[in-house]
């Protein structure tokens, strides 16, 4: 299949920043690319690195493929690149090949069809106001913590006060982001171990730490998010939680085969996607909801800005870049 690629830059500030215990989040940038085949069908992707470092690195490689290219080339020349190139231009061809249909509208809107990220600097004030919020009915609601933020003390005092705080209907993500060494991380599963309203702990100890993180899932769910991410062979070996984030991966098709496959322990987590990448987001979201360990993603959408960049329609963002 002929194809034209063409590519777009795009740059946004979030509404509010995001921090976690390795960076904060203020900007987004990256690319939005675009194949079209002889017959004018089109395919869309997004290339969106989560490291500022990387960027320099994508767009070489970006200039790197030619503006007329055969699919097979195109998937050839690719083998090498950031992990988020493979993913766009994965992402475009699966669409120009209609292998996914996106539906027109997604609804990841209330309250309690996301997971809410909470402020880890104001986190218990955050619940509270949950805990008062009359529109929430009784809703089963969903709340993130990020924590290895502030000294270990305090957050263990914070984590006290806020499993005080819990109702049933309020289920709680604790993410350290890699950050703890094994006698930290132990404390904090002997503090949840017995906890019903914990879905997770997501990635306590470092990337490279499988050991440890093997050892403490047996006490207490753990999700591997940055592991899966620096080793994919993990994707088909843990049998723990998976965070998934179909942006920063090679190619998302393979995910959409495991959700159809009916594979539990799967998550989806933003990457801070334009509406070109989170079309996947919603579409992987909708099928993880059908399957065996239903949860509901983490999708941060309050941090999205007012923008174009945000539209449903992936041809309208194009044409506004």
């Amino acid at each position: 299949m002929k194809l034209t690629f063409k590519k777009k830059s795009f740059s946004f500030k979030l509404s509010s920043r995001v921090d976690n215990s390795r960076r904060t989040y203020k900007y987004k940038s990256g690319w939005i690319i675009k194949l079209e085949n002889i017959e004018k069908e089109v395919g869309f992707g997004e290339v969106n690195p989560l490291r500022k470092k990387d960027l320099d690195k994508c767009q070489i490689q970006l200039n790197q493929i030619p503006k007329y290219i055969n699919s097979k080339n195109i998937s050839d020349l690719i083998k090498s690149f950031h992990p988020c190139i493979q993913s766009a231009i994965n992402s475009a061809l699966a669409e120009i090949e209609r292998k996914i249909v996106f539906k027109e509208n997604y609804y990841f809107n209330e309250i309690d069809q996301t997971a809410i990220l909470l402020n880890p600097y104001s986190a218990l004030q955050e619940l509270k106001l949950l805990l008062n919020n009359k529109l929430l009915n009784g809703k089963l609601i969903t709340i993130k913590w990020k924590v290895a933020i502030q000294d270990n003390t305090s957050e263990e005092k914070i984590l006290i006060e806020i499993l005080n705080h819990l109702t049933s209907n309020i289920k709680l993500r604790i993410d350290a982001n890699g950050s703890w060494k094994r006698e930290i991380a132990n404390r904090w599963v002997d503090i949840l171990k017995d906890i019903e309203n914990i879905d997770w702990l997501e990635q306590p100890l470092s990337t490279d730490d499988i050991e440890g993180l093997r050892e403490l899932n047996k006490s207490i769910p753990i999700a591997l998010d940055e592991s899966l991410l620096k080793y994919p062979y993990l994707i088909n070996e843990w049998d723990g939680w998976q965070i998934r984030r179909p942006s920063q991966e090679k190619n998302p098709m393979h995910l959409l085969k495991e959700l159809k496959d009916k594979k539990g322990f799967r998550s989806l987590s933003t990457s801070f996607e334009t509406g070109i990448g989170r079309r996947w987001l919603f579409h992987l979201s909708s099928l993880q909801l059908l399957g065996p360990t239903p949860k509901v993603p983490g999708l941060a959408l309050k941090k999205n800005p007012d923008s174009f960049l945000f539209l449903n329609e992936a041809q309208d963002i194009w044409n506004q870049l």
